[in-house]
């Protein structure tokens, strides 16, 4: 059938613009890197003297299959860095190409077509111009590529299934096949002793030793050695020789265990041993099975891929979470990196040791139970004592200036009130005051920059004495000055515990041992400039002259906080505050930090995020130089340093745990953490800061699957902004020139995040903007409402901004706020901030009740399968949102004040059973009221609708009040309900038209239901008396189609009253028309993504036509021309 001829039968054709899928295959080639994901070939340029970069994508090299390796030819003559003869393979697919990647540019020259072998491609090697391939039945095949024949092909008697295989040789008849059975075995044979073809030969050898499935193996003819990888979690080492020659003896050497679940790859180095597993963990081994360097990043069920650059010394990885990384060989020891003792304990030093800190990265201090204040360079690395002083004996606080080698400061507090400010250098000028009569409880430096440094010392009854430190102009004194007094709010442990100052430096922000977050003002002055009254009291206090001599009684006011958060980090307090870019960080030992803003002198929370599983104590953050943010905490008794951005722990130290003393310090040249343990004081030292010097080629998406995809709108770039196209088409496409287009979608997962990706129109390319983090269970659902523009609507900004539901397990539900700006500083040319608004579960609510023991607690597994917000067009009330929950409710939930309010306002469990989804729509009609509907589906395969704006109005009787008080309303019987499947319905829409609303839902036997549903609404003059006016809804046409799919149909959107497009986990995109009776089949396009389980879809513009964003386990999106 000539498909041309036939343009109105196919059109419109999908074609894929873009996969992040797991990378499951990877190959250096010189200076290059070949990816494989789903059909598709990412090349990578690793040119460290230029920039790291992506050269070039190639779409569907290997058609319907998943390409798992890459082989290149050898090459007697010419150069790989400038071309290369590929060989392309994976599941039962087989291309070669021949591609030219010199100066920086990739052009492929030639293709051959797509060869379909009849089994599995376990591994492939070139021969002389011809491949050699191993199948998954234990066979082997010489092939032609280039004409696409088999020249040979020998079976081995043992025909049984294979998990794994590795062809050595370079030559037919020195070729050797070692094979991993099903039954554990590694089958040793030769294909060239069969006498005649397709003769069976028999093995050579059986190994045996693993007791699961051998995933991978690698040899390295060097050493005669030979590397499996297995189920079992292990891998092992075998001496096995020379394999090309039959009889050899094969001994196992190594039984190597490092892994935590199923290794899934192995590779074999001339100095080392890389495998990497379903841990997502990536160790390096020596040849004798020590562990010596072990990657941690990458997200989700697994490490798929890895590939080595030798001369290099770089480790590149592929993962599962569609992350490519590139890691840095380093051999047995890290430089300058380590443990080690200071050898403190002498006769000369009597006294134990009762504090430590960091005074820089250099300069190390330590004060004793004798009262003695020591110091350690670690450069000369020798201990020296300061000074004696023996108020600071049974208590004694120690702190450092912040700053480069601290400044050269730091401040001891006893028991009894005294402060001493000590310069290090000249210690001999040191400045004791007395501050309090009882205990000093905490100590805290604040800097502003080279201009201003203060000192917060906490005393009795909340108070905290603010001393401003200054230098004299010899710089062998200093002078403290008592500022002001703080005063803070009542609790049972009344100090602060962290403090900074707010640029421009107008304020301090504080944090106290309750876990509250407050905000002063650093002078006095500052509250009579703003007009607000801080005043909580005065109090009495004694300070100490410059010399150090002579007391004096001073009337302080003590002034109370501007604003504050009280126990925002729970019980345990707040251990640090950091300023940056506008905003105020916070970190507690909750396990979690806080993204603050402040606004007219009051704090404001906008993002909680969690740290890495396990960290329970954050201690604190770090901002690096690319931007990013560390953070620093402890996981039982290690102390980690974790990146956020890769998810990777960068330093886990064993110091025992943050209750005893430590000290951290960070610069561009080193980092060091100190800690005290067995009496002594143990140094930890990392070369290059807390950062490791590793690549993200590309950012990983999620780390499990994609559960929905919902786009919240388009930003357009204008020229100046020059978005980044990393991929060079070949022929450009309409829409690829002109102004950029970047379409801003949500995906949410299974791995707990909300992902904001920019999804550019003209480049084919994907960029994570950021993720939220705050959801403790999987999220299913999300869904936006109110987007618009930054700014005022008199004075709108380039961007867009939005509100956000996100809702998933443990009946969890959060809103928060988007706003997507430009910033040129990007990757993505955009920058994407966050701010939490509210939150709600329905345990929580529950537990809030006073009548509690009355009513029946919410399931805590309750999950919510769907949302849809019903924005309403009454002034003063917010948006509804709809939820499909797994207990069989369909619940209702009001947000008032911009999204800050989410209160549960009705449910109902008419379904009785799981509601998978939720959908809402309005109904317009002439001289009538605005109408706005929710169709809900259930496991059963009904569906049912419901009036809501009958529900909202006052006094209706379609809300009936609550069984038992502090329940939410019951919504009454639905408008209509209907029998469209025979079983669950995973997919919904409608679309207003004509002749009333058109309604297309999908089922888990694969079936399409379309229907037209038609309004009426009584007039005035109908209605009896004073009743209500019900609308009436009744089904006009009705059709269905049995066998739309091959399985779930979780994707579905009519696109016009003639157009319907559906996806399947069968892997179809498939287009309907609509309009003449049953929809009538048009195209069909095969998708890469598993497991669908969203989909959306949309129109760009006229040029680019729709977009359509498919997530499962991956994403892939499709554009078509209307």
């Amino acid at each position: 059938m000539d498909m041309d001829a036939h343009d109105d039968c196919v059109w419109p054709r999908a074609t894929s613009e873009l996969i992040l899928l797991p990378v499951t295959g990877l190959e250096c080639v010189g200076d290059r890197l070949l990816a494989g994901e789903g059909p598709d070939v990412l090349v990578y340029s690793l040119d460290f003297g230029g920039h790291l970069r992506m050269m070039k994508r190639v779409q569907n090299l290997l058609g319907h299959y998943l390409i798992h390796g890459f082989r290149v030819r050898p090459e007697s003559i010419g150069d790989l860095d400038s071309e290369a003869m590929v060989a392309v393979f994976g599941s039962k697919g087989l291309r070669v190409v021949k591609v030219s990647w010199g100066q920086g540019c990739f052009q492929e020259l030639w293709r051959s077509g797509l060869w379909n072998m009849s089994d599995w491609i376990w591994d492939a090697r070139w021969l002389e111009g011809n491949m050699a391939l191993a199948l998954g039945h234990n066979s082997v095949v010489l092939y032609d590529p280039v004409v696409g024949c088999i020249l040979q092909e020998v079976p081995c008697t043992d025909r049984c299934t294979l998990s794994s295989a590795c062809l050595i040789g370079d030559t037919w008849k020195e070729l050797t096949i070692v094979a991993g059975a099903i039954s554990n075995q590694l089958l040793v044979w030769y294909p060239a002793a069969a006498l005649i073809d397709n003769k069976p030969v028999a093995p050579d050898r059986r190994v045996s030793g693993h007791v699961g499935v051998i995933f991978s193996m690698s040899y390295l003819e060097s050493k005669g050695l030979l590397a499996t990888a297995s189920e079992d979690r292990s891998v092992r080492i075998w001496k096995v020789g020379d394999l090309r020659v039959p009889g050899g003896r094969v001994q196992n050497i190594g039984h190597c265990f490092g892994h935590s679940a199923r290794v899934w790859q192995v590779k074999l180095l001339e100095n080392y041993l890389i495998s990497a597993g379903e841990d997502c963990v990536c160790l390096v081994w020596s040849h004798e099975g020590e562990i010596l360097q072990a990657f941690r990043g990458h997200q989700g069920r697994g490490i798929r891929a890895i590939a080595a650059h030798e001369r290099q010394a770089w480790v590149i990885t592929g993962g599962d979470d569609s992350g490519i990384r590139l890691w840095h060989l380093v051999g047995r020891g890290y430089p300058g990196s380590g443990v080690s003792a200071l050898s403190f304990k002498s006769r000369s030093r009597p006294g134990a040791l009762k504090a430590v800190t960091l005074a820089g990265s250099w300069r190390l201090l330590a004060v004793t139970d004798a009262g003695a204040l020591y110091l350690y360079d670690l450069e000369v690395k020798c201990w020296e004592q300061l000074l004696e002083d023996k108020r600071f004996q049974s208590y004694c606080l120690l702190e450092a200036a912040p700053g480069p080698e601290g400044f050269g400061l730091c401040a001891m507090a006893s028991g009894e009130g005294h402060v001493k400010v000590v310069p290090i250098n000249t210690p001999t000028a040191a400045v004791d005051l007395n501050l309090f009569r009882g205990k000093v409880h905490s100590l805290s430096w604040a800097l502003r920059g080279y201009e201003e440094l203060l000192l917060l010392a906490s005393g009795p009854g909340g108070v905290v004495a603010c001393l401003e430190i200054s230098a004299a102009p010899s710089g062998k004194a200093i002078f403290v000055k008592e500022r002001c007094r703080y005063l803070l709010p009542p609790s049972k442990q009344r100090w602060h515990t962290c403090s900074a100052f707010l640029p421009p430096g107008d304020f301090l922000v504080c944090g106290d041992r309750r876990g509250s977050v407050l905000l002063f003002p650093s002078r006095p002055g500052l509250l009579k400039d703003l007009g607000v009254g801080g005043k909580a009291g005065a109090g009495t206090g004694a300070l100490g002259a410059g010399s150090g001599s002579g007391e004096s009684e001073n009337t302080l006011a003590e002034w109370g906080p501007l604003s504050t958060l009280p126990s925002l980090h729970g019980k345990q307090g707040v251990t640090s505050v950091t300023c940056h870019g506008g905003y105020v960080y916070t970190t507690g030992r909750d396990g979690a930090y806080y993204q603050l803003l402040v606004r007219g002198s009051q704090l404001q929370p906008v993002l909680r995020q969690k740290s890495c599983r396990g960290m329970n104590w954050v201690a604190g953050l770090r901002m690096v130089a690319d931007g990013s943010m560390v953070i620093l905490g402890f996981h039982a008794n290690e102390f980690v340093v974790w990146s956020p951005r890769s998810h990777e722990k960068l330093h886990i130290i064993n110091c025992g745990g943050g209750h005893r003393s430590w000290a951290f310090s960070d610069t561009e040249a080193a980092m060091a953490f100190a800690y005290l343990k067995d009496g002594d004081v143990m140094l930890y030292q990392a070369l290059g800061g807390c950062t490791r010097p590793h690549v993200i080629l590309r950012e990983s998406l999620h780390g499990r699957e994609i559960t929905c995809v919902k786009r919240v709108g388009t930003i357009t770039l204008g020229p100046e902004f020059g978005v980044p196209s990393f991929v060079h088409p070949d022929h450009l496409e309409p829409g690829s020139k002109g102004p950029g287009l970047i379409d801003i979608v949500i995906t949410c997962s299974e791995d707990t995040t909300v992902c904001v990706l920019a999804l550019p129109t003209a480049t084919g390319s994907a960029h994570a903007l950021t993720a939220v983090c705050n959801h403790i269970s999987s999220v299913r659902a999300v869904a936006v409402w109110g987007t618009g523009t930054p700014g005022n609507p008199e004075d709108p900004r380039p961007g867009l901004t939005a509100h956000v539901v996100s809702a998933g397990g443990r009946a969890e539900m959060h809103c928060f706020n988007i706003m997507v700006t430009l910033d040129p500083s990007t990757p993505s040319r955009l920058a994407c901030h966050v701010m939490h608004l509210s939150s709600h579960r329905l345990d929580e609510y529950w537990d809030r009740q006073r009548n509690r023991h009355r009513m029946v607690k919410v399931d805590p597994e309750t999950r919510y399968m769907s949302l849809a917000v019903c924005e309403l067009d009454r002034p003063g009330l917010g948006p509804l949102v709809a939820s499909a929950c797994s207990d069989g409710a369909v619940r209702l939930f009001l947000l008032q004040d911009s999204g800050r309010r989410l209160q549960l306002l009705a449910e109902t469990f008419h379904h009785k059973r799981c509601v998978l989804k939720v959908h809402s729509f309005m109904h317009e009609a002439r001289n009538q009221r605005r109408r706005l509907f929710l169709c809900s589906a259930a496991t059963d395969g009904s569906l049912a609708f419901w009036d809501l704006t009958t529900v909202l109005d006052h006094g209706s009787t379609a809300l009936q009040p609550p069984v038992d008080p502090g329940l939410p309303h019951r919504l009454g019987t639905p408008c209509l309900t209907l029998q469209a499947h025979s079983c669950g319905v995973n997919s919904l829409h409608t679309l207003p038209t004509h002749e009333g609303h058109l309604v297309a839902s999908g089922s888990e036997d694969g079936s399409l239901h379309v229907f037209v549903l038609a309004v009426e609404v009584p007039e005035l003059e109908e209605a009896v008396g004073g009743a209500e006016l019900v609308p009436q809804l009744h089904v006009l046409e009705e059709y269905s189609v049995p066998c739309a799919h091959a399985a779930h149909v979780t994707g579905l959107k009519i696109l016009s009253p003639s157009l319907m497009v559906s996806a399947s986990i069968d892997q179809r995109l498939t287009f309907w028309r609509l309009g003449h009776g049953e929809p009538t089949f048009m195209n069909s396009t095969v998708y890469h993504v598993p497991d669908v389980a969203d989909m959306d879809c949309w129109p760009v513009s006229p040029e680019f036509g729709h977009r359509c964003a498919l997530g499962g386990q991956g994403l892939e999106v499709y554009n078509w021309y209307d």
